[in-house]
C-alpha cells in the first residue's frame, strides 16, 4: 500500500545527515507568498526554521509534495540531531543512495512509519496524498517525539467522509482533533488530493513548535504606508522569523488640486497631490460642443480616443471601464450616459463587417451628451429629463478583433476564433461542427463581457444594433405573450419614427434572445442600414441611419418612462 507524508517541498535542503533546525531572526519571504496570504505565517516559519525552503525566490505554495521530499522533511524535524549512522539502508531498489532522500526514507522504514509500493519499490517521486500524510503522522505520533501530542478541538465529520479510505479514517480523524488537519470552506477534508506545499506549512508548523517548544509571540512590526486608495499594509513578526501581515492603516484620500485649464475642449483637470490620479470636468458657463460626424470608418484606436475625449467633456453624465479584453486582448470598453438608477442596454458591433453600428452608438453618446448639457432637444425631445431618469449603458465596439480585420480588407462577422459572437450566448445554443458558434455557449471573452454587463444592470431594455434590411426584430415565437406585446409595443414607437418593418423569428443563442430568456426584458434587434451584402459604407451614415434612429433613445426612454 502506497504511503506518503505530504510535508513541504524542499528541493535544495538535502544532505544525507539533516542539521538541526535552529530558529533565527532572518525573515525569509518569496515573490508569490503575499503577507496577507492565510499561509504567510507558516510559510515563513517553516523556511526560517529549515524543514522548507524554496528557490530562486519562490515558494510555489501550491505545487505537489513527493514521497521523498516528505520523508526529508519529517527526518528534519524528528531528527534534529541528524539520523543515526547504525539506521540501515532501505533496499528500495529505486532509492538510490545518492538521492537527497535516501537517509530519510531508511529512517522511516526502519522507524515503521512508511512501506514500500511493492517489495522493492518506495516510489519517491510520486505525489503524497492528503489522507496518507494523516496516517503517516499518526504513525510518527508513537515516537518519543511525539508522545502525548495533545487533542484541541471536539471531533466532527467532514462531509466527503466516505471518500476517506479506511485504512486513514482514524488518522484524519485523530489529526482533526488535535488541529493538524481542516476541511476547506465546504468542509471537506479532500483525502485523495495532493497535500500542497503551503498546506504542509500549515501542518508541519504545528509538528515543529512542538518538537522544539516555541510558541509565536507575534508584535506589530513595520507598516508598508498605505496610499490614496488602499489600506497600509501592517506587518506583525515573531522572534523565529514567522509573520503575516494585515490591511490595518486606512487608505489616506486623494487631495486634488487645479491642475490645467482647457479652454479648447472647456474642461479643468484636477490632479491629485500625492499620487497625480486626475479627473476632468466642464468649466463653470461653458457649453460643450459636438465633435463626432459620423461619416468615417474608425480604428478600434480612434473609437476610444473619442470615448475618452466625450468623457473628458462630460465627467459627471459620461463614464466608461474595461470591460474584458478581446480573444486578440484588444479592450472592450463599457460605456455609461445618464445619471438615473434605470437602465437600457444598447450594444454594437458584434458582427466584425457591422461597423456602422458603432458610428450609430458613437453619434449618439456625443449627440445626446450636447443636448443634455446645453438643455435642448433631439427630434423635439427633450434630453435632459430622461437622461436624469435613465441611464444608457453601450459597447460600442464588442468585437474590436473583427473590426480589425475587416479595416484590414476581410468581410467577416466573426470574431478572432472565428466565432459568430450572436450564436454564442446560452439561450437555444446548439453545437456547430463547423465551430461557427463556438466550442460551448458563452465561450467567446467578447461574449462573456457582455454578459457580464447584462447581468450587472437591471435593465428593461436591450436594443442590439445590427444591419442591414431597415427592420426591427422584436421578439422570438418562444416569449411569453406578455412579453412578446411589451416588445411589439416598444418596437411599434420606433417603428413610427423610422420607418422600419416589424418581425417576429426563431429562437437563437443571440444576444437579444438571452435578454428575453432568461431576464424576461424586451431585447429589440434593429437592423439600421439598407439592405446590403458584405461591408457596409460608413461614408453613408448620415444620409441612411441617423435621420431615422437619431431618437431611438430619446423615444425608449420616454416609452418606458
Amino acid at each position: 500500500m502506497k504511503k506518503g507524508f505530504c510535508i513541504i517541498l524542499v528541493l535544495l535542503l538535502l544532505t544525507a545527515v539533516m542539521p538541526s533546525a535552529v530558529a533565527n531572526d532572518t525573515s525569509v519571504s518569496f515573490a508569490d507568498v503575499l503577507a496577507t496570504d492565510w499561509y504567510a505565517a507558516v510559510v515563513s516559519y517553516a523556511a526560517s526554521t529549515g524543514y522548507a525552503i524554496g528557490g530562486n525566490g519562490y515558494f510555489r505554495p501550491n505545487a505537489a509534495v513527493t514521497r521523498g521530499e516528505f520523508t526529508t522533511m519529517l527526518a528534519h524535524i524528528l531528527c534534529p540531531e541528524g539520523i543515526p549512522d547504525s539506521i540501515p539502508d532501505s533496499g528500495f531498489g529505486d532509492v538510490p543512495q545518492s538521492e537527497f532522500y535516501a537517509r530519510p526514507v531508511a529512517w522511516a522504514y526502519a522507524s515503521g512509519l512508511v512501506s514500500g509500493t511493492s517489495e522493492d519499490s518506495f516510489s519517491p517521486e510520486d505525489k503524497i496524498r492528503r489522507e496518507d500524510m494523516a496516517l503517516i503522522i499518526l504513525r510518527a505520533e508513537d515516537l518519543p517525539a511525539l508522545q502525548d501530542y495533545p487533542f484541541v478541538e471536539a471531533g466532527r465529520q467532514f462531509c466527503d467522509d466516505d471518500q476517506i479510505s479506511s485504512y486513514a479514517r482514524e488518522a484524519i480523524a485523530t489529526l482533526q482533533r488535535q488541529g493538524l488537519l481542516s476541511g476547506d470552506t465546504f468542509g471537506r477534508v479532500n483525502p485523495k488530493q495532493s497535500l500542497t506545499r503551503a498546506e504542509a506549512a500549515a501542518v508541519l508548523s504545528h509538528i515543529q513548535m512542538y518538537v522544539s517548544g516555541h510558541t509565536h509571540s507575534y508584535s506589530a512590526a513595520e507598516t508598508v504606508s498605505p496610499s490614496c486608495t488602499a489600506s497600509g499594509l501592517q506587518y506583525y513578526r515573531c522572534g523565529c522569523g514567522s509573520f503575516y501581515g494585515e490591511y490595518a492603516a486606512p487608505a489616506l484620500g486623494h487631495d486634488y488640486v487645479l491642475a490645467q485649464t482647457d479652454r479648447e475642449t472647456w474642461t479643468e483637470t484636477y490632479c491629485c497631490s500625492r499620487c497625480g490620479d486626475s479627473f476632468s470636468q466642464s468649466l463653470p458657463g461653458q457649453k460643450p460642443k459636438q465633435i463626432y460626424d459620423g461619416d468615417s470608418l474608425l480604428t478600434n484606436e480612434e473609437i476610444l480616443s473619442y470615448i475618452d475625449r466625450l468623457q473628458q467633456m462630460y465627467p459627471d453624465l459620461i463614464s466608461s471601464y474595461v470591460g474584458g479584453l478581446s480573444v486578440w486582448k484588444a479592450p472592450i470598453r463599457v460605456v455609461s450616459l445618464g445619471k438615473g438608477n434605470r437602465y437600457i442596454f444598447m450594444n454594437g458591433n458584434i458582427h466584425g463587417n457591422e461597423t456602422v453600428t458603432t458610428n450609430y452608438l458613437l453619434k449618439v453618446l456625443d449627440t445626446y451628451a450636447y443636448a443634455y448639457a446645453t438643455e435642448t432637444t433631439v427630434g423635439g425631445y427633450s434630453i435632459k429629463p430622461l437622461l436624469d431618469c435613465f441611464t444608457i449603458v453601450m459597447i460600442p465596439c464588442s468585437n474590436p478583433d473583427g473590426r480589425l480585420l475587416v479595416l484590414s480588407g476581410y468581410d467577416t462577422k466573426n470574431n478572432g476564433n472565428g466565432v459568430n459572437l450572436n450564436r454564442n450566448f446560452p439561450t437555444n445554443w446548439v453545437y456547430d461542427s463547423s465551430g461557427l458558434y463556438g466550442p460551448s455557449a458563452g465561450s467567446e471573452p467578447e461574449t462573456q463581457a457582455i454578459l457580464e454587463v447584462l447581468g450587472r444592470y437591471p435593465f428593461e431594455l436591450v436594443l442590439d444594433c445590427h444591419t442591414s434590411g431597415n427592420v426591427i426584430y422584436y421578439a422570438d415565437y418562444d416569449c411569453s405573450s406578455e412579453l412578446r406585446n411589451r416588445s411589439y409595443s416598444i418596437a411599434t414607437a420606433l417603428s413610427q419614427e423610422s420607418g422600419y418593418r416589424l418581425y417576429l423569428y426563431e429562437a437563437s443563442a443571440g444576444m437579444a434572445n438571452y435578454a428575453r430568456h432568461p431576464y424576461g426584458v424586451p431585447g429589440l434587434t434593429i437592423e439600421m442600414y439598407p439592405y446590403t451584402s458584405g461591408v457596409i459604407d460608413c461614408t453613408r451614415f448620415s444620409e441612411w441611419v441617423w435621420p431615422k434612429l437619431d431618437t431611438m433613445p430619446a423615444i425608449a426612454m420616454s416609452y418606458l418612462k
